[in-house]
């Protein structure tokens, strides 16, 4: 460090000054960074893309399908079937409750103080709550859906082809847990046939 102040002379400089000068030349390299790079992380048009692993064979969505215990079942079996030695793989959720639709609320809080006019008497808290509509196209309004409670699973089969063996049938039950984010308990791995 000192070598590099002596070269440029910023030895003699007051500690305040050299810091100063050391900061706008950290920022000076920054930006000449900065220039060459453009940001985008996309590639560039002379690059190929890298490519990238498939979890599993590719499943037929349809563009508005939401949350569907079938379309679960059929994306676990799929990454499943994606471990060595596992083959075909069926999967079969059992859900302790069902979805549940959670929709947007306006609260409004009233408090009305006591008759006697003290701060300190008790008073009366009012809630109301209202749902918050959405005019849609026709003039229909819609209540604006917040979002949706998931299901709670307390159960998965998996059968396997691969399941005879002990060390597979483990990593199938192991994998399932941790995809469903269920206690192992919870999953039952059988083999096929």
């Amino acid at each position: 460090m000192r070598k590099l102040l002596n070269y440029f002379g910023l030895q003699k400089l007051p500690a305040k000054e050299r810091k100063t000068i050391l900061t706008l030349f950290l920022l000076a390299g920054m930006g000449v960074a900065f220039m060459f790079w453009d940001g985008s992380g996309q590639p560039k048009p002379g690059q190929a893309a890298p490519e990238l692993p498939v979890k599993g064979p590719a499943l037929a969505e349809k563009g508005d399908e939401q949350w569907s215990e079938s379309r679960l079942e059929r994306e676990v079996a799929a990454i499943l079937a994606q471990v060595k030695g596992a083959g075909r793989v069926v999967v079969d959720l059992h859900l302790a409750t069902t979805a549940e639709s959670q929709w947007l609320y306006r609260e409004e809080r009233q408090e009305r103080v006591g008759a006697t006019g003290q701060g300190n008497s008790p008073g009366e808290l009012m809630t109301r709550r209202e749902p918050v509509f959405q005019r849609q196209s026709g003039g229909v309004e819609a209540p604006v859906l917040n979002g949706q409670k998931a299901p709670v699973i307390s159960g998965v089969l998996v059968v396997a082809e691969g399941a005879a063996d002990p060390a597979i049938r483990r990593q199938l039950g192991e994998a399932t847990a941790v995809l469903l984010g269920i206690a192992l308990h919870r999953v039952l791995v059988l083999p096929w046939g």
